[in-house]
């Protein structure tokens, strides 16, 4: 019998550093600065990036408390809801996608949730206004009303859990060779971002980009 860890472990792949790679750009280069590429891409090929750093960790939890289903939220193209969708297949999790906007559901899949529904995941469209009550317990509610009982997970992977996940990202920038003064990436809920910053050593510094509409909330990130 496979504890959690061992089951994601064997099925997602062992935590380990992704590579560090200079990046020659003579724009940078005649202004003294080294462009180094995190490449967290290669940490999984279903799993790209922080959605592995942020989805193990949840997936963990999901396990342990034995959930066999897991839900969360994103847009018609969430890199976010792919990543989970290829998780569930890959652990044998039911998955559920709560897609903003019901719009789209009288409308042929996008190639993003086309790749959500061949890895199994339940698409289940809300209005906008329905969306924007994700974070109220009346939503919840209505989902386990319809669904059962679910692990959740939040737009983007977004919680502590996925905070920690991403603090391991933060601890390899700040041991790297060469060590990087400062540690700059896109974000959308900001989740990366929190523990990117958590995980860095004296002297280094985090410079998050939002890249959503209004940007995100600088208490949440905090």
């Amino acid at each position: 019998m496979h504890s959690p860890s061992e089951t994601l472990t064997r099925l997602l792949g062992p935590a380990h550093p992704s590579p560090l790679r200079e990046v020659t750009d003579e724009r940078f280069t005649r202004h003294g600065v080294r462009l180094l590429l995190k490449r967290d891409d290669l940490l999984h090929p279903e799993l790209v990036g922080n959605k592995w750093r942020k989805l193990v960790p949840n997936l963990r939890d999901a396990l342990a408390a034995g959930h066999d289903t897991v839900l969360t939220v994103g847009g018609a193209y969430s890199n976010h809801l792919r990543a989970t969708a290829a998780a569930g297949r890959l652990l044998s999790l039911r998955t559920v996608g709560v897609v903003r906007g019901e719009e789209l559901a009288d409308r042929p899949l996008n190639d993003s949730l086309a790749r959500c529904a061949a890895d199994g995941m339940v698409l289940h469209f809300v209005s906008r206004a329905e969306y924007r009550e994700r974070h109220g317990p009346g939503f919840t509610h209505r989902m386990r009303e319809r669904f059962g009982r679910f692990h959740e997970v939040p737009e983007g992977g977004s919680n502590a859990a996925a905070v920690r996940g991403c603090a391991e990202l933060g601890r390899e920038l700040a041991e790297a060779a060469p060590r990087p003064d400062v540690v700059a990436l896109p974000c959308g809920t900001g989740g990366t971002l929190a523990g990117v910053a958590a995980g860095l050593g004296p002297g280094q510094s985090a410079l998050g980009v939002p890249v959503l509409k209004g940007g995100f909330m600088e208490g949440e990130v905090r």
